[in-house]
């Protein structure tokens, strides 16, 4: 991208023409550059985001080192077809919203996965300030993500499509983030009501990618929410849902992974760009 690099996108937040990279991003994500500094706004840029780029954890199977240089992640994100984890999705729409004037806070969660309970606070997660209230905005997460931004309030609710989402003040400075699975409230995770500089979230970025601890590590996952559902890809097991229809389909090669990743979260890759799988990726059932 020969436009004027990320990295400085700060220092031209108030220029009275928005930065070439701004426009790609907005015509990446289909929505026209805003004009308004407001919830609605921030509302509006996170669902297109998440409708537009994929939860991506595919880098390490691409023999590809994350990058956390906001010039190369724009790069990947906005014109390399391919999306990204939670710190390259949020740090890009966190660099965004600054751009255009909002006021944005980076912070730390940690993810509970399953039985295995509360891991390391490793998740990057957006406190924006809008409409003077502030909003909780994560396009990282992945499936069950939120799509547009909850409020920072204790018991705040919101239904979007067919998911549900609780923010529970759980600590002086915590906050925890719930998914509702029928009449039951799940944890998502708990984030610190506190502010981060960018590159206090690389440690974090490599330790999910890297670590034995990490769950993604051996992993290949995709992931693209929706209001009616949405689409998960975890090695070879491809589950897509639309409301109560749930569709389970088992990736059986290379070739046919290249497609499904190309359908389902219009990430455009070809078989000569894997050097590595999940072992016995494609040996399961049949």
């Amino acid at each position: 991208m020969s436009a004027e690099p990320v990295s400085s996108c700060v220092r031209v937040a108030h220029a009275p023409a928005m930065p070439e990279w701004l426009a790609l991003y907005f015509k990446r994500i289909n929505l026209d550059i805003p004009s308004d500094i407001n919830v609605g706004t921030l509302a509006d840029i996170h669902f297109a985001h998440i409708n537009a780029i994929a939860y991506d954890m595919l880098d390490v199977f691409l023999g590809v080192t994350p990058s956390f240089d906001m010039d190369e992640i724009s790069k990947k994100l906005i014109s390399g077809h391919r999306g990204g984890g939670c710190t390259q999705m949020n740090g890009l729409l966190a660099v965004v919203l600054e751009t255009l004037g909002f006021k944005v806070r980076r912070t730390l969660s940690a993810v509970y996965r399953g039985d295995s309970g509360l891991k390391f606070s490793t998740h990057m997660v957006l406190l924006v300030r809008a409409d003077d209230e502030e909003w909780i905005c994560d396009v990282g997460f992945g499936y069950r993500g939120f799509l547009y931004p909850l409020r920072l309030h204790h018991s705040a609710q919101d239904v979007q499509g067919v998911h549900a989402y609780r923010v529970l003040r759980v600590g002086t400075l915590t906050w925890g983030v719930q998914y509702r699975r029928g009449a039951q409230w799940t944890n998502m995770y708990v984030l610190r009501d506190a502010s981060y500089e960018s590159h206090e979230f690389v440690v974090g970025q490599f330790f999910n990618a890297y670590s034995p601890l990490s769950p993604l590590k051996n992993n290949l996952v995709c992931a693209k929410p929706s209001l009616d559902g949405g689409s998960y890809l975890i090695n070879s097991f491809l589950v897509i849902t639309q409301g109560r229809t749930r569709t389970r389909r088992i990736v059986k090669s290379l070739g046919e992974l290249v497609g499904v990743l190309s359908e389902y979260f219009d990430i455009e890759l070809g078989p000569a760009d894997f050097v590595a799988l999940p072992p016995d990726m494609f040996d399961g059932p049949q």
